[in-house]
């Protein structure tokens, strides 16, 4: 079969997921053709991709212009969405005009979600399938603390709509309780979502001690980690105010790991002074590679999450609760249901600074008392062979 997957997006879980899903039809015997941002060809992940499979893996593109301009859209989302859905309908005829598409995939559906259920599959009646990461319309009514979203009502009408298209597959969900919420609401079987687990790797050699040392972190202190793309929404001013104004957390170290906005840079110049002459401060202002993400994991003891104004699913998590290290987290969306729901830690208002410091004593206490505490088996299924089998790659043979 003649599989077609469009993914414009070049960073972050978006390459990651391409690679996944590419490899995945690959393996089970199908043919592909990425479509990709023009200027993501030279990605070496895609120019591998292509290397590896010559005969069986085509490559084409979409404008990075188009892209961008869709992306400004001045009718807010419904308005980006249309215009993506259009760039995306034009892939695909292009595509299929030279070689027949038997199958559609899209790894982040999120892009042209709402238009398909507004304007129908742009992919005529080919059978299509895809992945969606952020849908909230359910939020409030599954216990989610958030903010209502805008025309929730329309977008939840909109998503049923999209899963009755005739010729949809199955739309995968990285939100278990948006397949709940769906399955409770809907009155029309079969229901086509499907959840399945965000799927993350630690893949590393490293050991507590071996990870404290190549670090320059004794082994006494408590670590708490930071880690992404570090940006002012990571809760970070929030962490480092805490650590600054107690006297009670001496045995603190703070370990920011990821690329700093220059906003978060220059606020660790001003406001970090004091960790930094105590050498409680250590960071890698850089992307770190597989190796250095599980050392860093193996080094820490408990992984910061008090994030303001994430609403959404995070991959952070995931590796946290992987490794067993108990999750300093915002109350809200689905990282202060999760904390919550599955017991990883505690939760906080991130603009109250004494509920910080008391959330890393409590974890501190606990960590000494039993350093097994946090070791559960909810995610033991967040994997990628676990993510294969769920979207079974040799369904439509």
């Amino acid at each position: 079969m003649h599989i077609l997957i469009i993914e414009p997006g070049s960073t972050g879980h978006h390459l990651i997921y391409l690679e996944k899903i590419a490899k995945g039809y690959l393996a089970s015997g199908h043919n592909i053709t990425l479509c990709t941002l023009a200027s993501t060809h030279e990605n070496p992940l895609i120019k591998s991709l292509a290397l590896s499979f010559k005969s069986r893996i085509n490559l084409t593109y979409i404008p990075d212009r188009a892209y961008q301009e869709a992306l400004k859209s001045k009718f807010s989302d419904i308005g980006r969405e249309i215009k993506l859905r259009r760039i995306f309908k034009a892939a695909y005829k292009k595509t299929h005009s030279s070689c027949a598409v038997d199958y559609v995939f899209l790894p982040f559906l999120d892009y042209c979600l709402y238009s398909i259920g507004l304007l129908g599959s742009p992919f005529g009646k080919t059978k299509w399938g895809g992945i969606c990461m952020r849908p909230s319309f359910h939020y409030q009514a599954s216990g989610v603390i958030a903010p209502k979203p805008k025309l929730s009502r329309i977008k939840e009408l909109l998503f049923k709509k999209c899963l009755s298209s005739a010729s949809l597959d199955k739309i995968f969900t990285i939100d278990e309780i948006l397949e709940k919420y769906i399955t409770n609401t809907s009155h029309k079987p079969p229901i086509k979502i499907k959840y399945i687990p965000d799927p993350a790797e630690l893949i590393g050699e490293h050991t507590f001690k071996s990870a404290r040392s190549r670090l320059g972190i004794i082994e006494s202190a408590i670590v708490i980690l930071v880690y992404g793309a570090l940006n002012e929404r990571k809760g970070i001013q929030a962490l480092i105010e805490a650590l600054n104004n107690s006297t009670q957390l001496d045995d603190v170290h703070l370990l920011l790991v990821g690329k700093q906005s220059e906003k978060i840079n220059n606020y660790i110049h001003a406001h970090a002074s004091q960790l930094k002459t105590k050498e409680r401060l250590y960071t890698l202002d850089r992307f770190v590679n597989t190796d250095e993400q599980q050392m860093v994991f193996a080094a820490s003891d408990i992984v910061w999450l008090g994030y303001q104004e994430h609403f959404t699913m995070s991959g952070v998590l995931v590796l946290a609760a992987i490794s067993g290290k108990p999750i300093i987290g915002t109350r809200e969306g689905l990282i202060g249901w999760y904390v919550n729901e599955k017991k990883l830690g505690v939760c906080i208002d991130t603009q109250k600074p004494s509920e910080i410091q008391l959330a890393v004593q409590l974890i501190t206490s606990e960590i000494n008392n039993n350093s097994d505490l946090y070791k559960n088996q909810h995610f033991n299924d967040h994997n990628w062979e676990e993510f294969s089998r769920t979207l079974s790659f040799t369904k439509n043979n």
